[in-house]
């Protein structure tokens, strides 16, 4: 049976998920960091923390497991390429580490995560998640079934789950949820918004550079 990894999201800004153009990427969170080796197939949930309830803000099945690079550079995912001067779904995207032809990382600009403790930290496991199957519910999200809260809680991403509980979470999900975007991300900015300048940009990076 295929794996089922959960974690505590602290922020829901559109970054980590990325829900946008038809596609669930997660690039640059708490599977990503600690090196989670979730392959097609597998499915990633993420829950708000303990103070908000543990709710269910997204669920992806896997379709591939992307090299950071090639993620930057595959014209599939152009549109998740960070774009400060677009729109809020355009400003963030979380398309933006590139490879030199030496193999050193290049931080492109975005809103998120910028500096080097954060390319550190983003390139250390450089893998991209990319799902065309998700549910993601953001301002939405909802209480779920007690049954399946044990698996949800606690630091880091999670994996060693009863598998019964696994395939009963799976259907639920399947029978409970519509697919695709249901929502914006809880702590999304309006379009009306202005693009962020420098001094924003690195203020949001101290808050919230970790998802």
């Amino acid at each position: 049976m295929s794996d089922l990894y959960t974690y505590v999201m602290q922020h829901d800004s559109g970054l980590a998920p990325n829900p946008f153009w038809g596609i669930c990427t997660l690039a640059v969170c708490t599977p990503n960091h600690q090196g989670s080796r979730a392959k097609r197939g597998d499915w990633i949930a993420g829950v708000s923390d303990k103070k908000r309830g543990y709710k269910l803000i997204y669920v992806m099945e896997v379709d591939e497991r992307v090299h950071m690079n090639d993620y930057f550079h595959d014209e599939r995912f152009s549109a998740k390429k960070a774009n400060l001067g677009g729109t809020a779904q355009q400003r963030c995207g979380d398309n933006f580490y590139s490879q030199d032809r030496t193999g050193r990382w290049i931080q492109h600009p975005n809103r998120y995560h910028a500096g080097p403790e954060c390319l550190a930290q983003d390139t250390r496991n450089p893998w991209v998640f990319v799902g065309r199957r998700f549910w993601y519910l953001g301002r939405k999200a909802i209480d779920m079934p007690t049954d399946f809260l044990p698996m949800f809680g606690g630091r880091g991403a999670r994996v060693s789950h009863p598998s019964e509980l696994v395939a009963a979470f799976r259907v639920w999900v399947q029978v409970s949820l519509k697919k695709g975007m249901n929502a914006l991300p809880r702590d999304f900015e309006d379009d009306g918004c202005s693009p962020p300048s420098s001094a924003v940009t690195t203020k949001s990076t101290r808050v919230s550079g970790i998802c």
